[in-house]
């Protein structure tokens, strides 16, 4: 089945074998109305930014800036422009972890690393500079990071010189909850990095850190919501968006999210309504209009249906599963050249998606090309070697060219619960 929610994943190609790990250490000199919990704050917010730094460098010296700035479609004018928005990635797909630590009560002293394999790195920026909405979350984080560390700093100048008892307490609030905001920030790029991570438990955990010390978080919300949706958790996920936009009505994520609940469950209208909400509101945002295209290729509109997938590709040219809806339809009306055109866009965005080698193995089957067909079949099996129906299609094709290999397969189907190859099966006396 497609997801239409879920982030899109791209695979590399394999470019190093080793890990690469990098230390840091940072001691926090605390002020007066520092406490514990502020001056870990800090110590953990700058030996991270050390951290980050130093691995931003190395990616821009391991891989091609410029690649990933013509994917977003930017132009740079300076080298700053490229850093900071690496740093901001960077934050959301790497774990910072602490090695050693120690208060005195005037100072707080940090020992952390981060340890990296660069091919799943590479893989994991590659992925979000694909998805603008993803990189613009990330951004904008790095931005609610950098305002709280300005904002922590004019506190602290204002607290050395405030005059009276009632001033260092409302500056000694405001100083605790810009600090309790730089902490939500931590939370929530260890929350995006579980997610990518596919820990989605952990990455809830995360996420409900971040909420508990930023309760108006609503991207916080959007991304548990996707998580508990992976988990399966149906009505914890449409609470989250919903949370989301209490907070944010506004939020064209929850909405398009909230939007396909809606359809999944039939009620197409209230879905539709939320899709063109979301539109409206953030016009490039892609899975709205992706969204609207499943609704017209339900409805067997393939023209209308054609025209909202491709503005899903237009702006987000690496949406695999619109390739795909894509290419299904003009096989459909005998375009074929186009549509192999558009699964093979698909398989070279994401070549171990099962979708898009199922659809070639099908292409190429109505062909006749049944060498080709095989292999993407056999493909599908060795990506999901549990699923019933990828050992059915492999079966079905090695029927006219190799029995043993048909009846192998066919058999598998049958022990994995495929109920209608069963049937067959035991109508030409065959056991499994």
């Amino acid at each position: 089945m497609i997801n239409r929610i879920a982030l899109l994943l791209f695979l590399s190609g394999c470019l190093f074998a080793t890990e690469k790990t990098f230390v840091r250490e940072y001691t926090y000199q605390a002020s007066d109305y520092d406490s514990k919990v502020t001056s870990r704050a800090n110590a953990l917010e700058q030996v991270k930014r050390l951290l980050l730094e130093e691995v931003s460098v190395y990616m821009q010296s391991e891989f091609e800036m410029r690649d990933w700035e013509e994917q977003i479609g930017d132009k740079i004018e300076s080298g700053e422009f490229a850093e900071q928005r690496m740093l901001s990635i960077t934050a959301g797909v790497t774990e910072t972890k602490i090695l050693e630590e120690k208060w005195t009560g005037v100072e707080y002293w940090m020992k952390a690393e981060i340890t990296i394999d660069p091919d799943d790195i590479k893989s994991k920026i590659d992925e979000i500079v694909q998805n603008k909405e993803k990189l613009k979350e990330l951004e904008d984080v790095k931005k609610k990071a950098d305002d709280a560390l300005a904002e922590i700093e004019r506190l602290r100048k204002e607290l050395a010189e405030a005059k009276s008892d009632a001033e260092q307490l409302r500056l000694t609030k405001a100083y605790n909850k810009e600090t309790d905001v730089l902490r939500a920030t931590d939370w929530f790029q260890k929350g995006y990095s579980a997610n990518l991570n596919n820990d989605y438990e952990q990455a809830i955990d995360f996420y409900n850190k971040a909420i508990e010390l930023n309760p108006v978080s609503s991207t916080a919300y959007v991304n548990m919501g996707y998580c508990y949706g992976e988990l399966g958790n149906i009505s914890k996920e449409v609470e989250s968006y919903q949370r989301a936009l209490e907070i944010n009505p506004n939020n064209s994520m929850a909405l398009n999210n909230i939007g396909l609940k809606y359809y999944d469950n039939g009620n197409i209208e209230e879905a539709i309504e939320y899709y063109r909400k979301s539109i409206e509101i953030e016009p490039e945002l892609y899975l709205p209009y992706y969204n609207f295209g499943i609704h017209y290729r339900d409805k067997q509109n393939y023209l209308k249906a054609s025209e909202y997938f491709n503005k899903s590709i237009e702006l987000n040219p690496f949406h695999v599963d619109a390739y795909i809806n894509l290419g299904i339809i003009n096989e459909m009306d005998g375009n074929l050249s186009q549509a192999l055109n558009l699964y093979n866009k698909a398989y070279k965005i994401e070549p171990n998606n099962i979708d898009v080698n199922n659809n070639l193995g099908f292409y190429y089957l109505n062909q006749g090309e049944y060498d080709k067909s095989i292999n993407y079949f056999k493909r599908c099996v060795e990506l999901d070697s549990n699923n019933p129906v990828n050992h059915a299609n492999l079966g079905s094709v090695y029927l006219d060219i190799d029995m043993d290999k048909a009846i192998f397969h066919l058999k598998n189907a049958a022990r994995l619960g495929h109920k209608e190859i069963q049937a067959q099966l035991k109508e030409n006396g065959h056991d499994w």
